[in-house]
This record gives C-alpha cells, sequence and structure tokens, in this order.
C-alpha cells in the first residue's frame, strides 16, 4: 500500500528557535531528499541535471552533536520532479523571505548560504555544500544553526538505475520498506 504524500508541504515540521532543534519527521524528510536532490536552491542557480531514474539516499541527522536520524530512502527522479520542487522551494523562499547567496567553489561544487526573516526557521542561518559526481551521484551537507544550537544533516546520493515497474516520479521507498507515492 502507497501513503500519499504532498512534498511540498512542510507544515509537519518542529520548529527551529531558541532553545528548539529541528527533527526532521518521514514525510519531511522525503520532502528535504526530494528539495536537496532536486536543489531549491537561489532563483538564479541551476544544478547540473542529474539522471532520471532511481536514487538511494543515505542521509544522517545529528542535533548538538547526537545522531537522531541515519536512513536510507529510494526515490524515482525526473527532470519534470526537479523542475517542480525547484518551483516549491522558489515559492517557500518568497514566503518566508528568505536570501540565499551562492558560490561556485569548484567545478562540481556549489555553496548556498540563506537567511529568512519569516516563518520556521526566522534568525537562522542555513549552509548547505552541494557536490555532484557527474550526473549520477551527489553529497549534501546541510548545516543549520540558530543561537548556540546547530543541526547537521549529510546526505550522499547514487543513481541506482531505472525506476522499477509500478514505481513513478516522486514515489519512494522508505528504510522500512514502507512505499509512499508521491504527489505527481
Amino acid at each position: 500500500m502507497l501513503e500519499s504524500v504532498q512534498p511540498n508541504n512542510l507544515d509537519n515540521r518542529s520548529r527551529l528557535g531558541k532553545g528548539k532543534h529541528v527533527r526532521f519527521r518521514p514525510v519531511l524528510l522525503f520532502a528535504v531528499l526530494s528539495a536537496l536532490i532536486g536543489i531549491a536552491g537561489a532563483d538564479a542557480f541551476k544544478p547540473p541535471p542529474l539522471k532520471d531514474g532511481l536514487w538511494e539516499t543515505h542521509t544522517t541527522q545529528t542535533q548538538q552533536g547526537k545522531t537522531v536520524i541515519d536512513t536510507s530512502v529510494k526515490m524515482c527522479q525526473s527532470k519534470e520532479l526537479t523542475k517542480s520542487l525547484q518551483s516549491n522551494g522558489e515559492e517557500l523562499r518568497k514566503k518566508n523571505e528568505c536570501t540565499s547567496t551562492v558560490t561556485q567553489p569548484s567545478p562540481n561544487t556549489y555553496v548556498e548560504e540563506s537567511r529568512c526573516s519569516k516563518g520556521p526557521n526566522v534568525g537562522s542561518v542555513t549552509k548547505i555544500i552541494y557536490t555532484y559526481q557527474g550526473d549520477t551521484a551527489s553529497h549534501t551537507e546541510m548545516h543549520m544553526s540558530a543561537g548556540k544550537s546547530e543541526t547537521v544533516m549529510t546526505m550522499d546520493a547514487k543513481y541506482l538505475g531505472s525506476c522499477p515497474a509500478g514505481m513513478k516520479p516522486g514515489d519512494a521507498v522508505m528504510a522500512d520498506g514502507k512505499k509512499i507515492a508521491g504527489a505527481n
């Protein structure tokens, strides 16, 4: 059985603020994975294209140095899904009045630093380092700081091949085998 999820609905997240920590729930983790694979970065930033098909992403999240998430997700990706996620990311940044600066320190690495003046991450600074290995692998590190609190998420994604029969772009299989249907 597939559970239907709207990847751009981020209302289920915990808030990060004074004395609070971000804790990604499975649905939010799915949305974060989707957005980071597609890079929901600054408006003028266009990431290198990644292969359509099945991707596996291993994610760890630490808060104040303690691992709170260590999981893998397999997700069917497409260029159309990536464009949709980028559009959703742009809308969310505008709504939360976020500004981003993107630099490219090397041909396959991009660094994005963001600040938002509204929304759940107001006052926080997020730095994301994206490293691409061709169109079949990527490494992402996200550091979110608010006051003395820091959350770090590391994601390693790799292309596995074509999407299996019955799986369409946006569909995912969680580490526990639970299948989640994408919104497309």
